[in-house]
């Protein structure tokens, strides 16, 4: 449908991009939801932690507000002024609060597109790379010569959580405890109560640390405790996260991978970070799913000992060989920030912390699965005519959702194995520049696969399931668009559906069935992840362009496969609906 002209002007400076007709396609066609209402799981709470619950999920909404100051300057403005047209009975307003819902803010992605490209909700105030996180008008080379005539200011200008401002002809890095002060120490408060009203001694420890590290975050020494109470708390009746996540900071990281810039940051050893954004998880966790999650975390220090080139960074100062990974299976209550902004795709697990952060290098990290996206990643109405048009009559059965719950767990597994930082102690993603997150999702889809070759090698998987966990993890590479730049998951996907096709391990051709070879996955996986490691242990972003653009090229046998999946008006828009969280919020 061609983008016609929007005819509602929302205040004096906004104006909607996207016309009455497209929005109404996207929420009456193109959308479908999610439900997280856990009402069976919420009733099995104590009293003391229904209460906790309650003061946590409004810990958790106060997020949205610091994500969106943290993406663009009139993202709050936006949301404020297209509530107040909705009310007024604007239909083209309510579609478009309705978008702006579902994205979290003024932009989202064009899933549609020949290629996945942003699509902003207004003209003139899409996002830039930059972010909110330096003045709206700079670029990449202001702050790099800056950087470069100031390298006593690098480390705060490229850490992960400061706000980059100008202070007349100064660049200054402000912490964000200082920038969102009112929405930290908000959080920090309800936090508080919760953790006075929890029956859960080491859920009320976390909590209260975690409290004082939000109103200080430029204590690294109270944001490790928090990490690592977090890290160990396992057997908690609530999940309570706030997300900081560094992925989509792209403008860092290229300033990071500037070769002057990278011989200054090697020169005064300082390791370059990607900036984070925040978000908060509220769940109640759930007990079922834990031996099977458990069964991969048993084996993970040989996984760890099997991972191509150990013995290459072993002894590195970053490297633990004994991490801890607690794990737990979530019923999610509510999502915000972040978390909450449908773009690229439903977030099934996340292992936290980050691999930047204190906690992670020495600590280990936390893998949470969120059970309502885990089991609701296509649409089941489409899944099956997706299975006749794509994949081989004789391996269609083998996609199976125990499968792709068993790839997860063994992908975020993967993250917290491998090198941790380049040979030299650089940063490995940011290292890569652009490239850097998808090397890294990279190697943990690699990773899940060799796992899952030795588990059943010694009888812990049958040869059955560990080739339904291949099939499932290769239905899920072919690709619905092109992705964008900043789509690491995507990408990521893209590289593998090429590499394996190169390597005989998949078969698929433009107008052809996808086909695996069983007996050459495992070793075609290994082969991959050998490469990517390498990338991560040289840390050289030219190596790393060199290699992505190699293998995320575009061709007939891709394109088929978005025309095929166009061909079945697949549903690829996503809105989190979060009905306990509002019950909740009203009490």
């Amino acid at each position: 449908m061609q983008m016609q002209k929007s005819a509602l002007a929302v205040g004096e400076d906004f104006e909607l991009a996207l016309s009455t007709e497209r929005l109404t396609d996207i929420v009456e066609n193109k959308m479908r939801t999610t439900e997280l209402a856990p009402y069976d799981a919420y009733e099995k709470l104590s009293d003391a932690n229904k209460l906790a619950l309650k003061h946590l999920v409004r810990a958790a909404v106060i997020f949205d507000r610091v994500f969106h100051k943290q993406e663009h300057p009139d993202t709050i403005r936006a949301g404020v002024l297209l509530r107040k047209e909705a009310v007024s009975g604007n239909v083209q307003a309510l579609y478009a609060l309705t978008a702006y819902t579902m994205f979290n803010g003024i932009e989202g992605m064009d899933h549609y597109a020949a290629k996945a490209t942003p699509l902003p909700l207004f003209k003139n105030k899409s996002l830039k790379s930059s972010k909110a996180f330096y003045p709206q008008d700079i670029t990449k080379e202001e702050v790099a010569d800056y950087i470069l005539a100031h390298p006593e200011q690098a480390s705060a200008l490229l850490g992960n959580n400061t706000i980059v401002v100008r202070q007349g002809n100064r660049l200054s890095a402000l912490p964000y405890s200082v920038v969102f002060r009112s929405e930290m120490e908000s959080a920090a408060r309800e936090m508080l109560m919760a953790a006075a009203a929890t029956d859960h001694a080491g859920l009320a420890e976390y909590l209260r640390m975690h409290a004082q590290a939000l109103a200080n975050d430029s204590d690294p020494e109270l944001v490790f405790k928090a990490d690592k109470l977090w890290i160990n708390l396992e057997d908690a009746p609530l999940e309570f996260t706030i997300e900081r996540e560094s992925y989509r900071d792209l403008f860092s990281s290229t300033i990071a991978a500037d070769p002057r810039v990278s011989a200054l940051l090697k020169e005064h050893g300082i390791v370059a970070k990607q900036k984070d954004l925040l978000g908060a998880r509220v769940g109640i966790i759930n007990g079922e799913s834990y031996d099977q999650i458990a069964l991969y975390r048993h084996y993970v220090d040989v996984f760890r000992e099997k991972m191509p080139l150990h013995d290459s960074y072993r002894d590195a100062a970053t490297e633990i060989s004994q991490k801890q990974i607690s794990l737990a299976d979530v019923d999610l209550v509510c999502l915000s920030g972040l978390y909450a902004a449908f773009r690229d795709g439903l977030t099934i697990a996340q292992k936290l912390p980050n691999d930047d952060k204190l906690a992670a290098q020495q600590v280990g990290s936390r893998l949470v699965f969120h059970r309502q996206t885990r089991r609701d990643v296509f649409d089941p109405a489409q899944l099956q005519e997706l299975l006749d048009a794509l994949v081989h009559p004789a391996q269609k059965s083998l996609y199976n959702a125990d499968a792709s719950f068993l790839f997860v767990v063994g992908h975020e597994l993967a993250h917290s194995l491998g090198p941790s930082s380049t040979l030299d102690g650089r940063n490995k993603n940011s290292s890569l520049g652009k490239w850097g997150s998808a090397i890294e999702e990279n190697k943990a889809d690699l990773g899940s696969l060799v796992m899952a070759d030795y588990l059943a090698s010694i009888g812990k998987l049958t040869v059955e399931q560990a080739n339904k966990i291949y099939m499932t993890w290769a239905i899920r590479l072919l690709p619905s668009a092109r992705p964008a730049e900043t789509q690491a998951h995507l990408l990521r996907s893209l590289m593998q559906l090429n590499y394996f096709r190169g390597k005989g391990a998949l078969l698929f051709e433009s107008e052809g069935k996808l086909k695996m070879v069983p007996e050459k996955m495992p070793i075609v996986a290994y082969q991959m992840l050998t490469e990517v490691i390498s990338l991560q242990l040289a840390g050289d972003a030219s190596k790393a362009d060199a290699y992505a653009q190699k293998y995320t090229a575009w061709n007939e046998a891709c394109q088929y496969s978005a025309d095929t999946q166009a061909a079945l008006k697949p549903k690829r828009y996503r809105m989190y609906r979060q009905p306990l969280r509002d019950l909740i919020l009203a009490q």
